[in-house]
C-alpha cells in the first residue's frame, strides 16, 4: 500500500507544479485572446477531445489489468494494443478532419482541428507504452512526464503570445507532447520491454487476440467515452446556442475544475492497480481500510474547496480571465461543487472501474442522456449557468451511484461519519471568510487555508497517525 501513496505523492507533487504553471499560462492567454478566441480554441479542444474517446477502445485499462495481474504478458499486450492504436487513431483522425470540412467549420477552427487532431495520434501511439508502466506502478515517471506535459503547454501559450498568433498555433501544443511522448515512451518501455518490436506487429497481428481485447476492454471504452462525452458534450451544446463568446466565459471558469481534477484522477489511478491485484487475492479488509482512508481524505480537500470556492469566485475568474472574464464567475461558483464531488468519490472510482465496469457504463449512458437533454433545454434559456448546473448534477448522480454499488455489491466501508467533523471547519471557515471576501486573494486564501485546517485540528478529525502517514511518504 506504502507503493501506492508515493506513487500518489509523486504525482500529485507534479501536477502542482504543472497546474501553477499551466494556471500562469491559462490566465495570460485568456487575457491575450479573449473570450471570443478562448472560446474559438477551448472548442477545437473539446471537439477533438470528444473524438478520441474512441481511439483506445478501453483497451487501456484492460492492459493495466491484464499485465497487474501477469507481468509476463507485458510484450504481447503492449504490441498488440500499438497495432490497434496507429490504425484506430489515424482512422479518427482523418474522420475528425472530414467532419470538420463538412460541418463547414470557419477556417480558424477547422484549420485548429487538423492539427490538434494530428497530435491526438501522435498521442496514441503512446497509450500503449504508459499501460505497461502504469501496470508496474511506475508512476513517477508517468509524474515526470506529465509536468512536461504542461511546460511545453505553457511555452506554446507564450509564444503564441510573443509571436502574435491565434487558434492554430496554440493547436500544435498537441503535437509538440506527442512527439516528445513517442521519444521518452519508447526509451522507457525497455526497462519493462527490453525489445518492443512494436511495428513487426502491425505485420504480424494475432487477430484473435486483438477481437477477444477489443471485446473484453468494450465495457472500459463505453466508460470512458462516455465519461469524456458528459463532460465536454456542454461546451458544443453551449457554442450552438450561444457562440463563442459566452463558451469562453464558461471555460475560462471550467479551466478550475480542469486544474483541480488531477487529484482524483491521480488517487484513482494510482489505486487501480494495487485494487486489481488485491481483488485477486479477496483482500477485501485492505480495500475497504484503503477506501475508507483516501475518501477521509479526500473529504477533508473538497468540502473547503466548495466553501471557499464559491465564497472568492468572483476574485478568482478575474485571476484567471481578467476583467472581460467577470461575468463567468456565475458558471464558477456552481462549477466549484463538481470539483468537490470529483474528490468525494475518487477512490470509490478506481473499484468500480475495475470490478463493475457493465454497472457503471449504464450509469454513464444514463448520465449522458441526462446531461444532453438537459443542456439542450436549459443552455438556451440560462446559457453558461445551465451548463454549469448540468456538470455538477452529473458529477452527484455519477458519485451517489459509485457509492451504493460498491458498498453492496464489493466492499463495505464507513464514508458518512467522516464528513461531519470537515464541515463544521468548513463553515467555520467560510464565517471567518465573509468579511474578508472583497479582498485580496493574496490574504484570504492563505486566511482559509489557517482558520480551516485550526478548526478541523480541533475537532479531532486530524489523527497522529495522519503525521505518520505523511511522513512515511516523504522519507519513502
Amino acid at each position: 500500500m506504502s507503493k501506492v501513496s508515493r506513487n500518489i505523492l509523486s504525482l500529485v507533487f507534479s501536477r502542482v507544479l504543472a497546474a501553477a504553471l499551466v494556471f500562469v499560462g491559462y490566465a495570460s492567454m485568456f487575457r491575450y485572446l479573449g473570450t471570443y478566441a478562448s472560446g474559438q480554441y477551448q472548442f477545437v479542444l473539446s471537439y477533438v477531445l470528444l473524438f478520441s474517446v474512441v481511439v483506445d477502445f478501453g483497451i487501456q485499462q484492460l492492459v493495466i489489468k491484464k499485465v497487474s495481474e501477469n507481468k509476463e504478458e507485458a510484450k504481447k499486450y503492449l504490441g498488440h494494443f500499438f497495432a490497434v492504436e496507429f490504425i484506430l487513431a489515424l482512422s479518427i483522425w482523418i474522420v475528425l478532419a472530414a467532419i470538420a470540412v463538412w460541418a463547414g467549420y470557419d477556417p480558424l477552427v477547422r484549420n485548429g482541428i487538423f492539427v490538434a487532431g494530428f497530435g491526438m495520434f501522435l498521442n496514441a501511439l503512446t497509450i500503449p507504452h504508459k499501460s505497461i508502466l502504469s501496470a508496474h506502478e511506475d508512476m513517477h515517471h508517468i509524474a515526470v512526464i506529465n509536468f512536461f506535459d504542461s511546460v511545453i503547454n505553457v511555452a506554446v501559450i507564450f509564444s503564441a503570445i510573443f509571436l502574435g498568433k491565434s487558434v492554430v498555433f496554440l493547436s500544435l501544443v498537441q503535437v509538440f507532447n506527442g512527439i516528445m511522448h513517442i521519444l521518452v515512451y519508447e526509451y522507457l518501455i525497455k526497462r519493462y520491454v527490453p525489445k518492443p518490436e512494436l511495428f513487426n506487429f502491425l505485420k504480424a497481428l494475432d487477430f484473435s487476440l486483438i477481437q477477444r481485447m477489443i471485446k473484453a476492454a468494450l465495457p472500459f471504452g463505453m466508460l470512458v467515452g462516455f465519461s469524456i462525452v458528459y463532460n465536454k458534450i456542454d461546451i458544443i451544446i453551449l457554442t450552438h446556442f450561444k457562440g463563442y463568446a459566452e463558451t469562453g466565459l464558461y471555460t475560462a471558469a471550467y479551466k478550475f475544475v480542469d486544474l483541480l481534477a488531477f487529484v482524483p484522477a491521480v488517487v484513482s489511478s494510482s489505486l487501480y492497480p494495487f485494487i486489481s491485484s488485491r481483488l485477486i487475492l479477496n483482500d477485501k479488509e485492505v480495500i475497504s481500510a484503503s477506501l475508507e482512508k483516501y475518501t477521509r481524505m479526500m473529504l477533508a480537500l473538497a468540502i473547503p474547496l466548495i466553501v471557499g470556492g464559491v465564497l472568492l469566485a468572483k476574485k478568482l475568474i478575474v485571476v484567471v480571465g481578467g476583467a472581460d472574464f467577470f461575468a463567468g464567475y456565475v458558471a464558477l461558483e456552481i462549477l466549484v461543487f463538481a470539483s468537490g464531488i470529483l474528490f468525494i468519490y475518487a477512490a470509490v472510482n478506481s473499484v468500480m472501474v475495475n470490478q463493475l465496469t457493465k454497472i457503471a457504463v449504464k450509469i454513464t449512458f444514463s448520465n449522458i442522456v441526462l446531461n444532453v437533454v438537459g443542456n439542450a433545454i436549459l443552455i438556451p434559456i440560462y446559457g453558461l449557468k445551465a451548463a454549469a448546473f448540468m456538470t455538477v448534477f452529473s458529477e452527484l448522480v455519477q458519485a451517489t451511484l459509485y457509492f451504493y454499488f460498491v458498498k453492496t455489491r464489493i466492499v463495505n466501508f464507513k464514508f458518512f461519519r467522516y464528513i461531519w467533523q470537515p464541515l463544521f471547519a468548513a463553515l467555520i471557515m467560510g464565517v471567518a471568510l465573509w468579511s474578508f471576501r472583497e479582498k485580496s486573494l493574496v490574504l484570504t486564501i492563505p486566511l482559509g487555508l489557517v482558520v480551516y485546517f485550526v478548526a478541523l485540528s480541533v475537532t479531532g478529525f486530524v489523527k497522529k497517525s495522519d503525521f505518520l502517514f505523511i511522513s512515511n511518504l516523504r522519507s519513502s
